[in-house]
């Protein structure tokens, strides 16, 4: 396998004796995904300090390709909540219906239906008969993304529980979210939502080069879809990790990064399961982004992450003090994603500085 690499050795951010481990363990990552037994990956940066260390690309991939992000762009639209509740442009615990209501009014049959608020739309518990992780259903993605009037659509699937009781993955609740910030900017007379992610999240990140789409009745597609630079995505996790904060601004306030780095809702996922000799952890989810626990000896790692399908990753590990991406093109095959997860605890956790004091 062809493999780029571009790789920075900052000489205060590592200390000369932990510098052979770490770099042998970083090493034999990248052989094993250049000799094959790793497949699909297309990129891996890793961050250390908040500082690039080590930057791969595979498969003529390289760092001015916009790559896609998939469903790991639902997470970087939890950050823009964030940035709109902290700036009062709505509530999470408004419900959603009137706002939607500027775009579309429906005949809501289903009383549960008017008692969604947007944290259940940050939380994935919105009550909707949808479950989209892979093995689960029913299934709505295929029409939200290509359908020709996915709020409409959204705003007629069935609810199965009351809102806030259940964690379900599904793309529905994330479009819905955009839509809900939407009407809530046009309420405020704020600008619409793609100049209020440019001026409040994208252009202070410095990030200028991006796809980013609408849907065919003209509202974002939160759930997914947009395309990034591998680096560019590192900077939403590097956020995370120093808790809302971009070159001594704050960003997005304290109490949106507890929930992403705590998680609020238990699931029924996990990311571990198919790791030798680790337990099937189970996930927690907030603001759109996953929380998993790694177990590494008598060590637990809580680490917030990203995923997008294909194998794309923002691993944030605050008490390592690193941020990790992955980009990867194994797009339906969920146990081929799952390897970003393998090379976490086999190899980049522990070459972290920090677990080897």
């Amino acid at each position: 396998m062809k493999v780029k690499l571009f790789v920075t050795l900052l000489a205060f951010a590592w200390s000369a004796p932990s510098l052979a481990l770490e770099k042998s363990l970083i090493n034999q990552a990248i052989s094993d995904v250049s000799s094959g037994l790793y497949t699909g990956i297309d990129s891996i940066l890793i961050y250390e300090n908040s500082k690039l260390v080590s930057e791969y690309y595979f498969n003529n991939f390289d760092k001015e390709q916009l790559h896609q992000t998939r469903s790991t762009f639902k997470s970087i639209f939890g950050l823009l909540a964030a940035i709109a509740i902290d700036k009062k442009i709505l509530s999470p615990d408004e419900h959603i219906q009137p706002l939607i209501s500027r775009y579309l009014i429906t005949d809501n049959t289903d009383f549960r239906k008017t008692q969604i608020r947007v944290k259940d739309l940050l939380n994935m518990t919105s009550g909707l008969d949808c479950s989209e992780m892979p093995g689960t259903g029913p299934y709505h993605d295929e029409v939200v993304d290509n359908g020709p009037e996915p709020l409409k659509y959204s705003l007629s699937i069935a609810m199965a529980t009351e809102p806030g009781k259940e964690w379900k993955y599904c793309n529905a609740n994330s479009f819905l979210l955009g839509v809900t910030i939407s009407a809530a900017l046009n309420r405020a007379q704020q600008p619409n939502i793609k100049d209020f992610t440019r001026t409040n999240l994208f252009n202070p990140l410095g990030i200028s080069e991006y796809r980013i789409y609408r849907s065919p009745d003209g509202f974002l597609y939160a759930q997914g879809n947009a395309r990034f630079k591998p680096r560019d995505l590192a900077k939403f996790g590097l956020l995370v990790l120093n808790r809302g904060q971009w070159q001594g601004k704050q960003i997005i306030s304290n109490q949106h990064i507890d929930f992403i780095l705590d998680g609020v809702v238990e699931t029924h996922w996990s990311w571990t399961d198919l790791i030798n000799k680790h337990s099937a952890s189970k996930a927690k989810y907030a603001y759109q982004w996953h929380q998993t626990i790694f177990e590494l000896g008598k060590m637990s790692v809580p680490v917030s992450h990203t995923w997008g399908n294909g194998g794309q990753f923002i691993f944030v590990v605050p008490s390592l003090d690193i941020v990790i991406v992955f980009t990867g093109s194994n797009y339906g095959n969920i146990d081929k994603q799952k390897q970003a997860f393998e090379i976490m605890h086999k190899y980049l956790l522990p070459a972290a500085s920090a677990f080897n004091k």
